[in-house]
């Protein structure tokens, strides 16, 4: 943006080279305007970076202007992302070096973007201002012609419809054809030819403004061009137009307590608006009141009187850059001392006016007072009374371990006087700190609650309450007490309810009769406390009814408390089956606050798992159809009825029609093969984790290899998966071996017999092999599920 303290130094205000040059925003019209914003129209940027472009625009586009340009025609231009405002009142902005450097050129140092005033006609670009009557304000711009080095373009300076102060004649090599015209009293020193480079002239002068104070239209009109072309002419750049800065405090009052010793609540603020030149300028403030200097407050200078300054800038009205605090600083104390106040005044200076900063011409607001409330009255603490010390009692409430609280934001502290009138309320605060300001003398019998609702002062008070999950350890309103005399101390003690965790065990086996099983941890929180469980306290509310529970071997009542729980005392003897246990439980905290909400412990149980096993001939010789040898039948199922394993033949869990095989193979001979299918159920309604079928050899025939193929074995089918092939081989390359005679089997195989021919192990629910099988689910209906059964298959040799 370019330097608007250039264009005015020539005034000897010395000001700064980088300033601050504020743009209108929009608030800023709540406040008057003393001073050209945006004076080098280089809001917003037109252009690409280095594009050397024009557009007309509408007046609204750029911050700060207006114009009496009328809508004669669309507006035009080649700026890139220019779009036309159409047929509307046009300002007209050239970026540095369109049209040729000799006829568009900045001035040196002046920005990339400048004005024409004759954009499609002649007409005027200006601001509202708020003069002041019988002040006098400075002016500056640089001006330069078009079309020609010999013509000038001329422009006229004035203020309102048609009060001129000031005509300036400049041609496009910055040739000044006729020295500026100064009218109505106004003063233009004489300039010299290209004073700015680049064929600008740099006019400057001051205004004596005589009118009624109030807003008036200040700007620059094009009287000529040098063509007579009314759409060619009049450049413009860098223009100011500025009165002393006005100035006013931001709101005749404010305040806080007396703790607050740096005032950032609502201390005293100076409003500024206009111009301040290099250097700033100082406002002298006094201050008077009830409050005493140094023992109430105190001022950066010790004194009554001090100074604040305000630096160099174009300020525009604004909270965010016009406004300046009052410093000083407040005594704070532990003595009772009432309501004091401290009168800031801004004193007369020929640096500002002090004037309204909202409406032009106005009074000022010229004194603030901030009072400062004493808060060393009527205080008190609510405590996070954890561990109940207090007891019901408004006494031992903070043992030390305590924190102050103030239940989430949600308490207020009413104080209510004799008649059961709200005499103050306050919010407690989130240390649970809370304090009544200005607090009326010798008030009798008066008294404090805490409630989620806030008082109205001379209203009857809100119900005494807490936040939902907090509950008191005090009473909830004190004593009544008088206000004789300072009081602080006046505690409070809460604190919050624990939660019980909702419980779910695993699933696990009925051990059935009177055997008990350990109930799964009892568990909650407590905000104070933390987690709760094993050596805390929790009351059984109600008992399962499909079960006992005993603490020590004690049988538990509905409502008894555990103290010092122990996780491993509390035991289930269940009901015998496949059911599902639950009881209801509540945690209590350290304050032996009980949770209202009480939580559920359940506790699945299933059946033991069933594995049954049948073993049939399912095949001579590679038939499965009969015995080559005899014509027995081997294609249906044959009932043992002489074992006592015949329930298993016959579980309706089975699927139908399955099983299949005979007992007696019927009539073989040395060299026939016998094939052996072992058919497996899980009849039970939990999972069987490990299933190893264990078979021995007879001792009059012998194991085939590769039976169903090279290296295929053995065959093993889950459900209705499809077959898998096993190897015999003595090692873990998947779920089959076969242990040589003599060899040792696995402990759990219980072989009837020593093993003295073989013995083939599966592993049913072993880990190798597809698909992979961990444990076998208990079986829900007929088939069902589909790994909860299966078979395995191995053929042997009848020996010679």
């Amino acid at each position: 943006m370019k330097n608007l303290w250039q264009n005015i130094n020539i005034f000897s205000w010395g000001l700064l080279g980088a300033t601050l040059v504020l743009q209108p925003t929009s608030a800023q019209a709540q406040y008057i305007q003393r001073s050209f914003l945006n004076p080098s129209f280089e809001s917003p940027v037109f252009g690409s970076a280095g594009q050397q472009c024009y557009v007309q625009v509408s007046p609204s586009l750029i911050p700060g202007w207006e114009t009496t340009h009328g809508s004669v025609k669309a507006g035009t231009g080649n700026c890139t992302g220019y779009t036309s405002p159409g047929t509307v009142p046009l300002i007209e902005i050239w970026t540095s070096g369109f049209s040729g450097a000799s006829t568009a050129t900045t001035p040196t140092s002046a920005g990339n973007q400048f004005a024409e005033l004759n954009a499609e006609q002649s007409s005027e670009l200006y601001q509202n201002l708020c003069l002041i009557k019988n002040e006098t304000i400075t002016f500056s711009l640089l001006h330069r012609g078009r079309s020609s080095a010999t013509v000038a373009d001329v422009a006229n300076f004035l203020i309102g419809a048609n009060t001129v102060f000031g005509r300036f004649s400049t041609t496009s090599n910055g040739t000044v054809t006729a020295q500026p015209v100064a009218q109505n009293g106004a003063t233009i020193p004489t300039v010299t030819n290209n004073n700015a480079g680049n064929g600008w002239v740099r006019y400057t002068g001051t205004v004596p403004y005589t009118g009624t104070s109030g807003n008036q239209p200040v700007g620059f009109a094009a009287v000529s061009t040098a063509g007579g072309n009314n759409t060619v002419g009049n450049f413009l750049d860098e223009v100011q137009f500025a009165g002393k800065p006005v100035v006013e405090f931001t709101t005749s009052s404010g305040g806080a307590a007396e703790s607050e010793t740096t005032p950032t609540s609502n201390p005293p603020k100076l409003r500024i608006v206009g111009l301040v030149p290099t250097g700033g300028i100082s406002v002298p403030i006094s201050v008077s009141g009830t409050a005493v200097l140094g023992t109430d407050y105190d001022t950066t200078s010790h004194t009554s009187t001090f100074n604040i300054t305000i630096p160099a800038g174009n300020y525009d009205g604004s909270d965010a850059t016009s406004v300046f605090t009052i410093p000083f600083t407040v005594i704070n104390n532990n003595v009772p001392q009432g309501v004091r106040t401290i009168v800031f005044t801004i004193q007369t200076s020929t640096s500002f006016f002090a004037s309204s900063t909202t409406t032009c011409g106005a009074s000022p607001i010229n004194a603030s007072s901030y009072t400062i409330y004493d808060d060393d009255f009527l205080s008190g603490r609510v405590w996070n009374d954890a561990d109940n010390s207090a007891n019901g009692t408004f006494t031992n409430i903070n043992t030390g371990s305590e924190t102050g609280t103030n239940a989430g934001g949600l308490l207020n502290a009413i104080l209510v006087d004799s008649n059961n009138k709200v005499l103050k309320t306050t919010t407690v605060a989130a240390d649970g700190t809370y304090t009544f300001l200005d607090v009326p003398l010798n008030q009798n019998n008066v008294k404090i609650l805490l409630s989620t609702t806030a008082g109205t002062v001379g209203n009857t008070p809100p119900t005494a309450s807490l936040p939902a999950n907090w509950v008191n350890t005090s009473p909830l309103t004190t004593a009544a007490f008088d206000t004789g005399t300072s009081i602080s101390s006046k505690d409070f003690g809460i604190e919050q309810l624990p939660n019980t965790t909702d419980l779910t065990a695993v699933s696990q086996t009925n051990p059935g009769g009177t055997a008990t099983v350990q109930v799964t941890t009892l568990a909650g929180t407590d905000p104070e406390d933390g987690a709760l469980g094993s050596g805390k306290k929790f009351k059984i509310v109600t008992l399962p009814t499909n079960g006992t529970l005993t603490y020590n071997n004690v049988a538990v009542t509905a409502g008894q408390i555990i103290s010092s729980y122990n996780p491993t005392l509390l035991k289930l003897d269940p009901q015998d089956g496949a059911i599902t246990v639950s009881f209801t439980y509540a945690a209590i905290d350290a304050a032996s606050k009980e949770d209202p909400t009480p939580a559920t412990v359940t506790m699945p149980f299933v059946t033991p798992a069933n594995v049954l096993l049948v073993k049939r001939i399912t095949a001579i010789n590679g038939d499965r159809t009969k015995n080559p040898n005899d014509n027995t039948p081997l294609n249906a199922f044959v009932d043992d009825t002489t074992s006592t394993r015949q329930a298993d033949d016959n579980n309706a869990n089975w699927k139908s029609g399955y099983l299949l095989g005979a007992i007696d193979g019927g009539k073989v001979k040395p060299g026939d093969e016998i094939e052996y299918t072992i058919y497996f159920l899980n009849a039970g309604s939990s999972n069987a984790n490990t299933v190893r079928v264990c078979d021995r050899i007879s001792a009059n025939q012998s194991f085939k290899g590769s039976a169903y193929g090279t290296s295929k074995d053995i065959q093993l089918q889950l459900g209705t998966s499809t077959v898998l092939d096993l190897t015999s081989a003595n090692d873990t390359s998947d779920r089959a071996q076969l242990i040589s005679a003599g060899g040792t089997v696995p402990t759990n195989c219980y072989l009837k017999a020593t093993n003295d021919n073989g013995t083939l192990v599966i592993d049913v629910t072993g880990n190798t092999g597809v698909p992979t099988l961990t444990t076998m689910p208990g079986s829900t209906a007929q088939g069902s599920p589909n790994n909860s059964y299966g078979f395995l298959r191995f053929i042997t040799k009848v020996k010679p």
